[in-house]
Parts: structure tokens; sequence; C-alpha cells
């Protein structure tokens, strides 16, 4: 054998460990494939313009005078103010959690009021009202799955049909603290409750923390996959935080608003919230609403039971606000094979081919450095709006004379859904030119 024959067959062998060493390589491990601009179904950031998209200048306010907020991690105190367990005992100060929320709310204290939870399902809402204080609901485990509240509930149910099934035994009454949410729902003259009322846990409280528990509107595959939202959690507050919480659903599984107390959506509140460690699950606009919102190490699952094509988020964030919902170090997994959408925007002012630039929502929502699986549709990850049903339009913007990338990421005429250092199966960005 010459000196060639060696040469050329010792580099056909490292050929073959160095493709068996990529091969053997899970595929969400890998380095990220994604290159700015991306394309015009699948935007990408370039470094410069992901440094815009980080949790501090998601959680400044609008208010210049206001300090950012700088969310510490929850505290758990060795002695809560109230014990909830269904089964009452030693140490249990009530044996529902409206009840321990209402008590924590009748002090009227500026002092956080902590409701420790122990293990067991408790069936029924749970409404958390605006008050003097914030409330911190937690489990006592670390197993999110050990207190889980449920409860089926459907935005598609008529008033009285909606009124007995939440209030069969006279927990909302005048003069208790979150009567004036379940008043507002009671007392709507619509045909059906909506969206804003179909939510098993609802909070307008600001400062709300929620810790080691599992939120389930268990409607599940009993209706259709179209306009029957059915929430697990809506939050309407200011500084939410939630940490190893399960949210199980199938359309619109957390919903955040901006309402007021009377259920108003307004324009000059941006509510933020913080998720991490979590995992939320659904199967159509799984997180909605606006607000400004960043997932830290969350896992979302969509699944296929009553559709193929689910999709995570549908922001209507307001034109005028830059930032609405971020997921970052995150994992997205979806049942089927490339069908999955990560999202649309909701243009909840505009009916159909009713968009305005610059007026109507245009949802806003950055997913970087996290893992997407192959469930998600490579070509079109990215749906039209809910609502104007607008076509996706991406922002690939134009190239300086240095090669720089030059747009504007907040260009109404465009929607703003950015992906940034993704990697996984299924955030491979499909060459658009074939």
């Amino acid at each position: 054998m010459n000196t060639i024959s060696v040469t050329r067959r010792a580099a056909v062998l490292a050929f073959a460990m160095a493709l068996s060493a990529c091969s053997s390589t899970p595929p969400e491990d890998r380095p990220s494939t994604q290159v700015a601009p991306g394309t015009q179904s699948r935007p990408v950031l370039s470094g410069d313009e992901a440094q815009n998209f980080v949790q501090a200048r998601y959680f400044s306010s609008k208010n210049k005078d206001e300090a950012p907020w700088t969310p510490s991690s929850i505290r758990i105190p060795a002695q809560p103010d109230f014990v909830v367990g269904a089964a009452g005992g030693e140490g249990v100060t009530h044996t529902s959690i409206q009840a321990a929320v209402d008590a924590a709310m009748i002090k009227h204290s500026n002092a956080r009021q902590y409701i420790a939870i122990q293990p067991g399902e408790y069936a029924g809402t749970v409404y958390v009202p605006a008050g003097s204080g914030s409330v911190t609901l937690y489990g006592t485990t670390d197993n999110a799955s050990d207190v889980k509240i449920t409860m089926p509930l459907d935005s598609e149910i008529d008033v009285n049909t909606w009124r007995r099934a939440v209030n069969p035994s006279g927990k909302y009454m005048p003069g208790k603290p979150a009567w004036y949410m379940f008043d507002n729902c009671q007392s709507k003259r619509n045909a059906t409750v909506g969206i804003m009322c179909s939510a098993v846990v609802w909070s307008q409280n600001n400062g709300l923390q929620m810790q080691n528990l599992t939120i389930a509107n268990t409607l599940g595959d009993s209706v259709d996959a179209s306009n029957h939202q059915a929430v697990a959690l809506r939050t309407d507050g200011d500084k939410v935080q939630l940490n190893n919480v399960h949210l199980l659903g199938r359309q619109n599984t957390f919903f955040v608003t901006n309402s007021d107390v009377q259920n108003r959506l307004l324009t000059d509140r941006q509510p933020r919230t913080l998720v991490t460690n979590s995992y939320i699950e659904g199967d159509v606009d799984v997180v909605a609403g606006r607000g400004a919102v960043v997932f830290d190490n969350t896992d979302f699952r969509l699944v296929n039971s009553r559709t193929p094509e689910g999709s995570v988020f549908a922001p209507a964030t307001l034109p005028n606000i830059y930032y609405g919902f971020l997921a970052i170090n995150s994992r997205f997994s979806a049942a089927g094979d490339n069908t999955a959408q990560l999202g649309r925007a909701w243009d909840v002012e505009a009916s159909e081919n009713g968009y305005s630039a610059g007026q109507t929502s245009n949802g806003q929502v950055v997913i970087r450095d996290s893992v997407i699986n192959e469930g998600f549709n490579n070509a079109k990850p990215w749906g039209d709006a809910a609502g104007s049903k607008r076509p996706f339009t991406g922002n690939t913007g134009t190239k300086g004379e240095k090669g720089e990338i030059q747009r504007d990421l907040n260009d109404a005429n465009a929607n703003r859904m950015w992906e940034f250092n993704n990697r996984g199966v299924g955030s491979s960005v499909v060459d658009e030119a074939k």
C-alpha cells in the first residue's frame, strides 16, 4: 500500500468518524443554523438586534419616572398566613383556596399575604381581586402536579349556565372581595360569557405570585377547535410571577390582559409577567393577549387531539408598545409532523381585512436561545393573523454598503415576530428561493 493510499484511507476514516459524531449529536444540542436576516416567512434577528430583546427591556415601565421591574425569586416563608387543605386537619385554616384568598384580602394589609396549599385537587374557580397588598399562592411540595385547580369552562356557554357552574354554593356573594369580578361576568348581556370569563383562575392582583401548582381547564376535547376558548389562567395585574406552574388546556390556556377592574381593555397600561421553570399545554393560541410577558426555561407543548395545526402564541400587542412576549431558554414541542405554528398575531380590534397599520394591535413576540422540535412548520412557522386574517409579512430589511442589516423592527406594515439562535429540527430556515 503506497503513501497516497494510506493518506486517503486516513482521511476517509477521519471524515466517517466526524460524520458519525455529528449524526449522534441530538439536534437540540447542535449549534443554531439561524442566520439573520432570515426569510420573509421566518425573519431572524442579528446579534446586535437581539440585544434589544432581553428581560430588562420587557420589564421597563411606560412611565419614565418609574424604575424598571427587576423580579427576584419567589420567597416562601417559614410560616404562611393561611393554609389550605381540602380535608382540613391540623394547621389548616381553610378548606378552599377561594376562602383563603377572601381572608387575605379582607385583612386590607399592605404586606404580602402567603397562602400555602396542601396536596389535592381543588375543583372550581379561584378569583384573586385587586387589593391593597399582593398575594402568593404556593403548593407545599416541589411537585407542581400535587396541587391541582381544575374546572371545565367554555367561553361559548350562556350566562345562566356559567353562573350555575361557577357559583353553585354562593362562594361569590355581595360584600366578599371577589364579588365584583363574578358580578361583572354574570351581568353580561351577551349571548355567551366570552373568553374574558372562561378562566378557571382569574387574577387582577398586582404582584401576584404562584408556585408549585397546576391550573387546568378540563373542557378538553369535548368541543371543537374553533371558537371555544377555555382559559386555565387569566391575569390582569402588573408584576406577576409564576414559577414551577403547569397550565393545562386547549385554546387560550394562558390569557394575559391589560383590563381594569371593570374588565375594560386599556391602552395606557402594560402589565408585566415573568414565567419561569413552568409547563404550558394547549392547541390553539395557547398564550394570548397583551402585556409584556417573559418565559424563561419553560416548556410549551402543542397537542393535536383536536387539530394538527395549532399555534403557541397569539399576541395582541398595542402598536405603540415595543415589547410583547419573549421566550428564552425554553422548549417548543408539537405532536404531529411539521404542521404546527409558533404563533400568529391577534388583531383584536379588526374584523376580516380590517387591519390598519399603526392603529390596530400588531402582536410582538421573540423566541430566542430555545429548542423547537420537528412538529413545527419550517416553511411557515408564523400564521396569518386572527381577526383581520392579514397574511404574515416578515421583515428582512435591506443591507447597507458594509453588509449590515437595516430595518425597522417596529414597522407597522410588517409582523413583529422574530427568532434568534434557536436550534432543533423545527428551527431550520427554509430557502425560499428554491
